[in-house]
């Protein structure tokens, strides 16, 4: 029997992670968008609520399988990348420009999207 280390404990947990509780987004790479599962934190509110006025957009985090198949791996990550996703929950989905990683391992990666 052979020891898994412990990046390859959180590649093969990641799965569990955004099969539970991901929901679906469209990452838009420049080429060949695809659907993939992402947990979904919103970090701001987006200014729906009157008489609130903003002129910033709102900010969300998302954490996804660190795969270039099934999320977005961290070596893929560029300029000019959006994911479609609503800005909060029950509203239409909208585009999102991912700005920068936040944290990753082996297994899952966070970025932040404004």
């Amino acid at each position: 029997m052979t020891l898994k280390t412990f990046d390859d404990i959180l590649v093969q947990d990641a799965s569990l992670h955004t099969d539970e509780f991901g929901v679906t987004a469209i990452y838009q790479p420049g080429v060949l968008d695809r659907s993939i599962s992402v947990i979904v934190t919103y970090k701001e509110d987006d200014g729906q609520v009157q008489p609130v006025q903003r002129r910033r957009g709102p900010i969300i985090e998302i954490e996804v399988q660190n795969n270039a198949t099934t999320g977005i791996a961290a070596s893929e990550f560029g300029t000019n990348q959006k994911i479609t996703i609503p800005p909060r929950q029950g509203a239409d989905a909208r585009n999102f420009q991912l700005a920068r990683i936040v944290k990753q391992d082996a297994g899952m990666v966070t970025f932040e999207a404004h």
